[in-house]
C-alpha cells in the first residue's frame, strides 16, 4: 500500500483546513501501516476509530468554514462528506462484529480523501480565496 504524502499540491489554501487534511492523511498513514503489518484487531479498531473521529471533526469544521463564508456548495459538500462517514460507519461496525478490514479499506479511504482534496475542497479553496481577496480590496465607506 502507498502512503499519501502530503505536498503543496494537496493544499486549498486554507491553513485551517489544510492542517486538518495534513492530520487525516497521518492517521490513515498509521491505519495503512498497522493493516500492513498484520497488527492486532484492536490496534486496528482503534487507529479507525480515530481516524473516523477525527474525520467527522474536520467535516464539522469545514462546514462551519463554508456556512460562515456562505459558500453556495454547502448543501452538496455535507451529502459528500455524509457519504464517507456511512462508508466509514460500516467498516467500523464490521470491524466490531468481529471481521477484519485489509487493505481495500484504507485504500477507498484513501482514494476518496485525495478526490475530495483534489476536487471539491480546492473549489472550497478558490472560493475563500477569493472573498478574502476581495475583501482586502475593499477600503470600506468614504
Amino acid at each position: 500500500m502507498t502512503q499519501v504524502q502530503w505536498s503543496p499540491n494537496l493544499s486549498v489554501g486554507n491553513d485551517e483546513i489544510d492542517a486538518d487534511h495534513e492530520k487525516l492523511i497521518g492517521l490513515l498513514n498509521g491505519l495503512m501501516a498497522d493493516i500492513e503489518k498484520g497488527s492486532g484487531h484492536e490496534v486496528i479498531r482503534t487507529g479507525l476509530e480515530q481516524l473516523m473521529t477525527e474525520t467527522q471533526n474536520h467535516f464539522r469544521h469545514e462546514e462551519r468554514i463554508m456556512l460562515q463564508a456562505s459558500y453556495p456548495e454547502l448543501a452538496y459538500h455535507q451529502r459528500l462528506h455524509e457519504s464517507l462517514m456511512e462508508e466509514i460507519r460500516e467498516f467500523y461496525s464490521s470491524l466490531e462484529s468481529g471481521s477484519e478490514i485489509g487493505p481495500e479499506v484504507t485504500e477507498f479511504i484513501k482514494n476518496w480523501l485525495i478526490s475530495h482534496i483534489m476536487e471539491s475542497d480546492k473549489q472550497l479553496g478558490g472560493y475563500l480565496q477569493g472573498l478574502a481577496a476581495g475583501q482586502a480590496g475593499q477600503t470600506g465607506p468614504e
